[in-house]
């Protein structure tokens, strides 16, 4: 039997281990982690599940190495916004979107707004990629319980210490505003919606999300859609635009991966394919445009996982602090990526394209090149308009427009007017395009001002008569500006001169019509808890896609803006306009759906603004609102005679003057500016319009084609 002759440590002794180990698991707690970016944290603790990826295992940059950068820059310091313009099936969404919210989870606990199109993408991702990775991932396990109800948490929302994950659809006015975040995410934003319910653009109320967090990231990534009416090719615009550097392995030299480096060869023995011809698809291969060594798959991606190590990879093509990526298909490593199978791919959407078919080809240069498609032939040019400029002045018309239709699109620090005049068959001619600069949120003040003197005016018309404004309408889908708009047409609205509030449509599609009749013969106040009932206004909805497939069409057959020289459905302008009036009318295109190709969807143009078209599209919504184009020859006959048979005493307007090139001082709000507000208890006065004999001015009516009209 033996026994230990060591001293036995005392009681105080062990307490005082004790203590020490307390205090050592306290500070392990208590100490923070070491900083890491999150390309580090990644490789580090992300666990990919076969349900996320094809390649389950521990997370590997080698799998995707071009995103590695975009990783690190997404947390570094100084980086408040990322924008990534890329093609399909690069690893994107796993290895960009999963690890900043998972970065966001774990390591820097905050509040993660991830926006997507709509809310059923939202959902799909939250099943396919955001719980498979939360499940997989055990520093995510421990904070985040998928099915416990009692914390909050449910498909789209995901609570955890310090923390919140919330997945939103942009087409909610309630989702994109309500959530103040450190990080917001935005997917595809092409598909994001650009007008939420007529409260704005949804990647401008994401924006406001992050306002108070001075540490803010804004992450935006999709694929983009056409040329200047894509929502990421517009973010790209913004940023130093870097693309991804890759050094061939014969001579050493870098260049950006490219499609046009790829050759399908082409056997003139081989037997005509029915899709492919005579190109050997299978055969494709990858060459390098510096000295012509030809790349295998392998050695393609051999090459882009040393680009970085080699002192290559990501490099900025302009000045700008917020960092932008440019990814296409030939900088990723899957297998349904090599090059071989996107020749195919290409070849498949050539064949269709030559029959007349250009999806298959738009989905390959959106998809596989990370590029707009450019929709050439869509519309005419803006030159070919310009050149059509016709000889006659502002606030004139020739001798075929006889009722005169104002209309107005209101901004914040603007409005923009056009004043087109109507005749037969709805043959239009502009007469006014211009803005009145000064506020517009508060009534009867800065610019309403101006718009309130220009209602006065006439426009002369070839016999010398001035031919009065008929009707107005004004847009009034600015939650923050339809107060005004309802002051102003209640004040101004008669019957001989209706004014009108009008709001397009959330229909991009064409399915609501111009002008429908209204549903009640008129509203009462507080009628219904609106602003606009409680105001005494109807807001009149104006089918904007319809009209717009009517102004502008979408083929070289169709749309009013090809018709040349006179008669029904013609639209004309005057020498002198503002130059922009013609990139304005042009500003959107009709595009294929992203879900349903079949069908075309209008898309603003993001290299322009659109107020004159949108003041256009009011004007005709504004002739249909008149039945002007249900007119019967006798009343059209009657409205010239009526011209024709003016008295001979022309009024001289008073002298008016309207800013339309550059914003003006705004009128003070401040009390010195109180005695120049006008409320509808207290008019606008005007002068009394001196009258003096004119003698007779000549008669167009006696021509050859008036007598023919007549």
């Amino acid at each position: 039997m033996s026994f230990d002759s060591r001293p036995q440590p005392s009681h105080a002794e062990l307490a005082r281990k004790a203590l020490r180990a307390a205090h050592a698991r306290a500070w392990a707690k208590l100490r923070p982690l070491p900083r890491l970016s999150i390309a580090e944290w990644s490789e580090r603790y992300r666990i990919l599940s076969s349900e996320e990826s094809a390649i389950p295992g521990k997370f590997s940059w080698a799998v995707s190495p071009a995103l590695r950068e975009i990783a690190a820059v997404a947390n570094a310091p100084g980086t408040r916004k990322l924008v990534v313009q890329k093609s399909a099936q690069v690893g994107y969404t796993a290895g960009i979107v999963c690890n900043v919210i998972g970065y966001h989870v774990h390591y820097r606990p905050s509040v993660v707004v991830a926006a997507f199109p709509r809310t059923m993408a939202a959902k799909d991702f939250a099943s396919e990629k955001l719980d498979p990775m939360i499940r997989r991932s055990p520093v995510l396990t421990k904070r985040i319980t998928l099915n416990s109800r009692a914390q909050g948490n449910s498909a789209l929302r995901k609570r955890f210490p310090g923390g919140l994950i919330k997945l939103v659809g942009t087409n909610s006015p309630s989702d994109v505003k309500s959530t103040s975040a450190r990080v917001v995410i935005v997917e595809e934003p092409d598909d994001a919606a650009t007008d939420v319910r007529g409260q704005g653009n949804s990647l401008k109320l994401l924006v406001e999300r992050l306002k108070t967090d001075p540490r803010h990231l804004f992450l935006v990534g999709g694929t983009p859609t056409a040329k200047n009416a894509s929502a990421v090719e517009a973010e790209m615009r913004t940023t130093d635009k870097r693309y991804f550097h890759v050094p061939c392995h014969e001579c050493g030299e870098s260049h950006v991966p490219d499609w046009e480096y790829v050759t399908i060869p082409e056997d003139e023995q081989a037997e005509m394919h029915e899709v492919y011809g005579r190109f050997q698809p299978d055969q494709a291969y990858y060459a390098c445009p510096h000295c012509g060594a030809l790349w295998s798959d392998d050695q393609r991606i051999a090459n882009l996982r040393r680009a970085e190590r080699d002192g290559f990879g990501w490099i900025p093509t302009a000045t700008s602090p917020t960092p932008g990526f440019y990814l296409n298909e030939l900088l990723s490593t899957f297998d349904g990526s090599r090059v071989p199978v996107l020749a195919r791919k290409y070849l498949e959407a050539k064949c269709e394209l030559d029959k007349g078919d250009p999806t298959d080809m738009i989905a390959f240069w959106n998809s596989t090149r990370g590029l707009p498609w450019e929709y050439r032939g869509e519309l005419p040019e803006e030159d070919v308009l310009r050149e059509r400029a016709e000889k006659y002045l502002e606030w004139t018309c020739p001798a075929g427009g006889l009722v005169v239709l104002m209309t107005v699109d209101v901004q914040h620090d603007r409005l923009a007017v056009t004043v087109w005049v109507v005749g037969r068959g709805e043959e239009m001619w502009l007469a006014f395009w211009g803005e009145f600069y000064g506020p517009t949120i508060v009534p009867h003040v800065g610019a309403w001002v101006e718009l309130e003197a220009a209602m006065g005016r006439r426009v002369k018309h070839a016999t010398g008569v001035g031919l009065p404004i008929a009707a107005i309408a004004i847009d009034s889908s600015d939650g923050q500006t339809s107060e005004a708009v309802y002051a102003f047409v209640r004040k101004h609205n008669r019957a001989e001169r209706p004014v009108y509030a009008v709001k397009g449509a959330p229909d991009a599609i064409g399915k609501v019509e111009i002008w429908v009749p209204p549903k009640a013969k008129a509203i009462e106040p507080n009628a219904k808890a609106t602003k606009a009932s409680r105001a005494g206004v109807r807001v009149n909805i104006v089918g904007t896609a319809k009209a717009k497939d009517l102004i502008l069409g979408w083929s070289e057959q169709a749309g009013r803006v090809r018709l040349e020289g006179s008669g029904p459905a013609r639209m004309h302008w005057y020498e002198g306009v503002r130059d922009d009036f013609y990139e304005q009318l042009l500003s959107e295109i009709k595009i294929p759906g992203r879900i349903n190709k079949a069908r075309r969807e209008w898309k603003p143009r993001t290299d322009r603004r659109n107020e004159a078209l949108d003041c256009t599209v009011y004007a005709v919504w504004l002739a249909r609102a008149l039945r002007l184009h249900l007119r019967k020859a006798q009343q059209w006959d009657m409205a010239e005679l009526k011209v024709r048979q003016a008295p001979l005493i022309v009024e001289e307007e008073p002298e008016y003057s309207v800013q339309t090139s550059a914003p003006v001082q705004a009128q003070s709000l401040g009390k010195e500016a109180a005695p120049a507000v006008q409320t509808e208890e207290q008019p606008v006065p005007r002068p009394a319009l001196p009258r003096r004999p004119a003698p007779p001015p000549s008669n167009p009516f006696a021509s050859d084609e008036w007598s023919s009209r007549l």
